[in-house]
């Protein structure tokens, strides 16, 4: 049997003349360049390049016989990546290219023979790009796509007409998978912030915070709005629900709520002070009437005790003075503490004695407005409570409302009533506003 060997580049051809007790038959049989037992780790994964059906088509001799010790007998048909571009189309067309691509240098990311990746790549898709990408992975909450190792997810391998390489343009990327949050943005209020694209708040690929927030808490926030960082690090008081971050009480894309509200403001506040209404209030302050607690609290931070926007005393004897329970005359007319007689300053008088005067006028124990009047509701008429707090007692006012005036009967007083038509006649110390 005498074999003869044919010139090729990914064969040759055994033929047999010898009979073996044949007479004149011939067979043919192949062999390739892998299973002659050269290069047959070459093909081997579960990705094979086709190209590699027929050597030839990337490889030419340059020396004869095949192999010879030290000298290559063998190159490439053309260099990267115009070898490439036989087969694939040319990259180069769009504005952002992939610098391996820039450069020409498939091999960078793919196995020009097999690989046990999906398309010929040298290792599964996060170890190759953080190769390169290294800064990407560290992060202690990674983006979905970036823990999973699908950066293609996002991101073109080769070339793209949208800068970072991204499959598509700014937030039209995220809303692929974030459609919940597309569909916020068509409320009636969408946080600014939104404009700049959700990088302007988020890391797109991983971050120290959850959520991959740039930023903790209040912290991200301040970064836009400084006025209130700065007045919520300085306050004497400062809000509670700051401690849990700005999203306590705003939604951080859109709200149908002014200022980004969760809620209306009167709910957003009652989900923590739920104690200030009770079913029991049939009459309520007018700013919480009104949906609003913002008119007497600073909802950040405040120098005031309770986060009063202005001061009111802490005390329950405090003489009236100009600036003395100023909170409360944004609101209210300052005559009804300014004049002993009226006929139109104040509904709560006897004949023409203004009793709030008498009442908190009196340099020695002026009372607080809130020793008679619940600030946020009550049952009875003018916010009057039913009882307030007397250092461990409970006052009870006991008001009774008459057409033209009324009467109360509290632990500092006798009972006593006023008409604003006709006087009724008073003891000397009720004059003077009593002695407790």
């Amino acid at each position: 049997m005498t074999p003869v060997r044919l010139r090729s580049l990914s064969s040759f051809v055994i033929v047999l003349v010898a009979g073996l007790g044949l007479g004149a038959a011939a067979a043919h049989a192949e062999e390739t360049c892998a299973s002659a037992g050269c290069h047959a780790t070459l093909v081997a994964g579960k990705s094979v390049h086709a190209a590699t059906d027929s050597c030839g088509d990337c490889h030419e001799s340059v020396a004869e016989p095949h192999p010879q010790k030290g000298k290559p007998t063998f190159k490439l048909a053309a260099t990267e990546p115009a070898l490439c571009a036989n087969c694939h189309d040319a990259f180069g067309k769009k504005a952002h290219g992939h610098e391996p691509v820039a450069t020409g240098s498939c091999s960078t990311c793919h196995d020009p023979h097999a690989s046990a990746q999906p398309k010929l790549l040298l290792a599964d898709q996060r170890q190759l790009c953080g190769d390169c990408h290294s800064d990407q992975l560290a992060a202690a909450h990674p983006h979905g796509p970036v823990s999973s190792g699908e950066c293609t997810a996002c991101h073109a391998p080769h070339e793209s007409d949208q800068k970072a390489l991204l499959l598509k343009a700014g937030d039209a990327l995220c809303f692929d998978c974030h459609g919940e949050i597309q569909d916020q943005l068509k409320k009636k209020t969408v946080h600014a912030a939104v404009d700049e694209g959700c990088t302007s708040c988020h890391q797109p690929h991983g971050a120290a915070h959850p959520k991959l927030l740039a930023e903790t808490g209040g912290a991200l926030c301040f970064q836009c709005h400084d006025d209130i960082g700065e007045k919520a690090g300085k306050a004497a008081v400062k809000h509670a629900a700051l401690d849990d971050g700005c999203g306590s009480c705003h939604a951080p894309h859109a709200s149908d709520q002014a200022k980004l509200l969760l809620e209306p403001e009167k709910e957003t506040c009652l989900a923590c002070h739920d104690g200030v209404l009770t079913a029991e209030m049939t009459v309520v302050h007018q700013p919480i009437a009104d949906g609003t607690c913002t008119p007497c609290h600073d909802p950040h931070g405040s120098a005031n005790a309770r986060l009063l926007t202005k001061a009111f005393p802490d005390r329950q004897y405090v003489p009236y003075t100009d600036t003395a329970y100023e909170l409360c005359f944004d609101c209210h007319n300052r005559d009804l503490l300014r004049y002993p007689d009226t006929s139109f300053a104040t509904g709560f008088r006897d004949g023409d004695v203004n009793l709030h005067y008498l009442h908190v006028n009196d340099p020695q124990k002026g009372r607080s407005c809130v020793l008679c009047h619940n600030v946020h509701g009550s049952a009875g008429p003018m916010l009057l409570a039913d009882k307030v707090q007397f250092g461990q007692w409970k006052l009870p006012i006991k008001f009774v409302k008459t057409e033209t005036g009324g009467g109360c009967a509290p632990g500092c007083h006798k009972p006593l009533s006023y008409d604003r038509q006709t006087a009724v006649k008073k003891p000397a110390a009720a004059k003077a506003g009593g002695k407790r």
